[in-house]
């Protein structure tokens, strides 16, 4: 007598077209420079003293799988690109002072899935746009000697364009939770950024053409909605 095997096929989740994003986390940031501009010794070239470091990432999005392995998602976003300064001035004066620069940013990412899912797990590619709002930040470029740090604010007068766009390059890996109906996504999602726009006002003197660029590594929790 034939006896039917139980199907040991892994129920399929329900195709929901929309969810919502909820990342953050830190990113290694640094730039890259133009020519230097005319200097004295006043005025040094901090620009090319600068070394990486540590800033932060946070977005939150809508996201509609178009059709296939394709999606798209759109909101909003919270970057800041730094670099720092660790200087030995005279024996008696050490530098050690972080510079910012903080945008609001609209991030819209196109996502495209390596596969069908594992299991619970799925990845995809992301490849990205961004404009941001240069919201304010403090340097060290174009101080003095003594290193003073300038506060810049989104206001006429900062040495920034008020408007950048940037472009993404990253990796899309999810972890649904729960069983195959569950709603809920765990993400990471490491992505680099290059702001490809002038980020630097043709007009501001004494600081040198910069692009800056990051490493991130933002994690969060997906919700599909519908």
């Amino acid at each position: 007598m034939l006896v039917a095997r139980p199907d040991s096929t892994p129920p399929v989740p329900p195709v929901r077209r929309w969810a919502l994003l909820v990342l953050a986390g830190p990113t290694l940031s640094y730039r890259t420079l133009g020519p230097a501009p005319a200097l004295t010794v006043v005025h040094p070239d901090f620009a090319r003293l600068e070394r990486p470091a540590l800033g932060l990432g946070a977005q939150v999005q809508v996201r509609r799988v178009l059709s296939g392995r394709w999606a798209l998602a759109a909101g909003l976003g919270y970057h800041e690109y730094a670099t720092r300064l660790a200087l030995n001035l005279r024996d008696t004066l050490s530098v050690h002072q972080r510079d910012t620069y903080r945008l609001l940013t609209v991030p819209v990412q196109l996502g495209y899935a390596l596969g069908a899912p594992k299991g619970r797990l799925t990845k995809g590619l992301l490849l990205g746009l961004e404009p941001g709002w240069y919201l304010g930040g403090r340097s060290t470029e174009g101080s003095g000697c003594g290193c003073e740090q300038q506060v810049y604010s989104s206001a006429g007068g900062s040495p920034y364009r008020s408007l950048t766009v940037a472009f993404s390059l990253g990796l899309d890996v999810r972890l649904r939770l729960g069983g195959a109906g569950s709603r809920w996504q765990w993400l990471v999602q490491p992505t680099g950024r290059y702001v490809a726009t002038p980020f630097v006002r043709a007009e501001a003197v004494g600081f040198t053409r910069r692009q800056p660029f990051s490493l991130g590594l933002l994690t969060g929790f997906s919700w599909d909605v519908h």
